[in-house]
């Protein structure tokens, strides 16, 4: 099919453009997920943590930047904004439920979504809040006989389902999905409903949008692509299904976008890349059997996205599928990844920062969080990686084994790069940001 020159040059337009440098306003940085930026560290050696600060809480949403104001959201119901230069909290928003979503922020506005199942939007300068919109209701995944408990304990929640769907912001509307199965299009000044989707399962990942069209995916293990303006289904993708006790299959991160390509890791073992149009599958890479949990990154050439299972940080041709590299992280890897210049940044669950040349997949620079060097319960062995038989007893559910994990200052909240620093938050609730001096 011939298409016309400037369909060709819109077309190319929309493939894997950097963010801006100084500003991350929602997850990935970007509404079609690229994780990429255009600045870079100038001396990767020289990166350095610059300021440390503790909150009281759980982290597992991603930091945003917005202008000189760092938001982030916490398991304890509270919002942060601190000023990036004098490293003073401006203000803070408490909602009534945890947040688990990562905030967006365009226009003076930033969105949040709380396990309290409300969508709320606020003044980004000032914390104030604008108007609330009620879900169905928010909860962790779970079902009966989950991870082999018995059927009479009732729902297992998936300890490993860490996120809310994340909001995005394009064209005066607020989307996003709920755990009630439906997807959501608000009007983004008065939080009115525009139209609603109800798609087959609860829906915690992110959606991705680009060209008039919405991507979002569902703990079904389906992908939609909807039509942003009124919320038709354009066509739809089943990838592999539990039984109905099951609970390991699923998708927990959302798409990426690159020109007319749809690219999504998922638990079912496999990162697949769809026709944007009309949804027919480009290729699909296996993962092994492993869990993908992470929305991939992509530039110019290639997707870049770490593993579960496999502890690999991996590179692929974005157009074949074919790998590239694999780099061994010795753990799960549950971040997405961020593309600064010629380094991919990802962390890991042992609180493991790790900067890869994005080229070669070679490790060029690495951080460990100050609990996983004190390790004061003896979770990781000689090789750096976990003791599973002490964390993960037969028998027993895996919470609190993943809640030990979690001590160590493990990342499930992604890194980003703003304002030429590279900025973490760890699962127990400390802020780093770090420096190579430039900025």
């Amino acid at each position: 099919m011939k298409y016309l020159l400037f369909a060709g040059a819109l077309i190319a337009a929309a493939v894997a453009m950097p963010a801006t440098a100084q500003d991350w306003p929602m997850f990935m940085g970007d509404a079609r997920h690229t994780g990429l930026v255009s600045a870079t560290p100038t001396d990767i050696a020289k990166l350095k943590p610059v300021w440390r600060y503790r909150l009281a809480a759980e982290v597992s949403a991603s930091p945003v930047v917005v202008g000189n104001l760092l938001y982030i959201a916490a398991e304890n119901g509270n919002l942060y904004a601190f000023d990036l230069t004098t490293h003073k909290q401006v203000w803070l928003y408490r909602a009534e439920g945890g947040i688990g979503s990562t905030p967006a922020v365009a226009d003076g506005r930033l969105y949040i979504l709380s396990r309290d199942g409300y969508l709320t939007a606020l003044d980004a300068a000032s914390g104030k809040a604008l108007w609330r919109f009620k879900t169905g209701g928010e909860a962790r995944f779970g079902v009966p006989g989950g991870y082999g408990m018995p059927k009479a304990d009732g729902i297992v929640p998936d300890p490993w389902d860490f996120w809310l769907s994340s909001p995005l912001v394009e064209g005066g509307r607020v989307y996003f999905g709920s755990s009630d199965h439906h997807v959501y299009a608000l009007d983004v000044v008065t939080g009115k409903e525009v139209w609603r989707f109800e798609a087959d399962d609860s829906i915690h990942a992110a959606p991705a949008l680009s060209n008039g069209r919405l991507f979002i995916a569902t703990w079904g293990t389906k992908l939609y692509a909807l039509d942003a303006k009124t919320g038709a289904k354009l066509w739809d993708f089943q990838g592999g299904k539990d039984a109905e006790t099951g609970i390991f299959q699923g998708f927990s991160a959302a798409p990426t976008i690159d020109g007319d390509t749809v690219y999504i890791g998922s638990r079912d073992g496999y990162v697949r890349a769809f026709s944007a149009a009309d949804g027919k599958l480009r290729w699909a890479w296996d993962a092994e059997k492993s869990w993908v949990l992470a929305t991939a990154a992509v530039d110019a050439d290639s997707l870049y996205f770490p593993t579960s299972d496999t502890t690999v940080f991996i590179a692929l041709d974005k157009k074949t599928g074919r790998e590239k590299y694999r780099t061994d992280t010795k753990v799960w890897t549950y971040t997405s990844p961020v593309i600064a210049g010629d380094y991919a940044f990802a962390g890991t669950m042992t609180g493991d920062l790790y900067a890869f040349d994005k080229r070669t997949g070679k490790i060029l620079w690495h951080y460990q969080t100050d609990d996983a060097k004190t390790d004061t319960q003896d979770l990781i062995d000689e090789a750096g990686k976990l003791r599973m038989d002490g964390l993960f007893p037969q028998g027993f559910p895996p919470a609190p084994g993943v809640e030990n994990v979690k001590a160590l200052g493990a990342f499930e909240a992604s890194p980003i790069w703003a304002g030429n620093r590279l900025i973490v938050v760890t699962a127990n609730g400390e802020i780093l940001i770090f420096s190579d001096g430039t900025e």
